[in-house]
């Protein structure tokens, strides 16, 4: 019997038989090698799949606990200023337009006062989701890491003087904090009393040194060295 004999008389063999075990085969090679990836975390990035493994949620209490460490150290160093207003302004990405474009924004994410004193009025809609680009001193701060200001220098018809103005603000002293040059906070102290900006000339590195700390602590969440200190 030759093999066209042979063909001939198994054809519907390999029909019925063979050709749904060599796709089972197939199906379950391809299932297993799903099923691998996922489970060993393994990232595949081509032009046609990408397998990315989901990154682990951060624990409610791990939240708190990194909020109150953050606090502490931003009381800490208002009273260290004699500052009536402590705060931590995060820079994030506002979203896309459809025209391609992506705007800036900053929300203050964390803030303290001094006994007796509030922070800023309407807070939740005055200092939140705002464009850096609509925020001179903002702007001010990123261009040159640090900047102190008085509101009374700052233009007449700046909508943030007369908010600062509203909230008995005078004078302020901003700190840029860069992961891998890459604006991520500002912090910032706020006072409503007199102030200039010798009176940080050889206090700065303590303001870097909060700051720095602070960063930390949002990025890597609570930790015991934090709590010792």
């Amino acid at each position: 019997m030759n093999s066209w004999e042979f063909l001939n008389a198994n054809i519907w063999i390999m029909i019925f038989i063979a050709l749904p075990m060599s796709f089972g085969l197939l199906f379950l090679t391809i299932w297993a090698t799903i099923l691998l990836i996922k489970t060993q975390k393994l990232f595949i990035s081509t032009k046609w799949i990408q397998v990315k493994p989901e990154d682990p949620k951060l624990p409610l209490i791990d939240h708190i606990v990194r909020d109150k460490l953050v606090y502490g150290q931003l009381h800490l160093l208002r009273d260290h200023f004699s500052a009536h207003v402590a705060c931590v302004i995060s820079l994030h990405n506002g979203g896309k337009f459809n025209n391609g474009l992506s705007v800036q924004k900053w929300t203050l994410t964390h803030d303290c006062a001094a006994d007796g004193h509030i922070t800023f009025y309407n807070k939740g809609l005055k200092f939140k989701e705002q464009l850096v680009s609509q925020s001179e001193w903002i702007v001010e701060c990123i261009t040159k890491d640090e900047f102190f200001f008085s509101v009374d220098s700052m233009e007449e018809s700046s909508a943030w003087r007369r908010e600062f103005v509203r909230n008995a603000i005078q004078h302020a002293f901003l700190r840029l904090v860069e992961t891998d040059d890459n604006p991520e906070l500002v912090i910032g102290l706020f006072f409503r009393h007199e102030k200039s900006e010798e009176d940080f000339i050889f206090n700065k590195h303590i303001i870097r040194e909060y700051s720095d700390r602070i960063s930390s602590i949002l990025k890597t969440g609570a930790d015991q060295t934090w709590q010792e200190n």
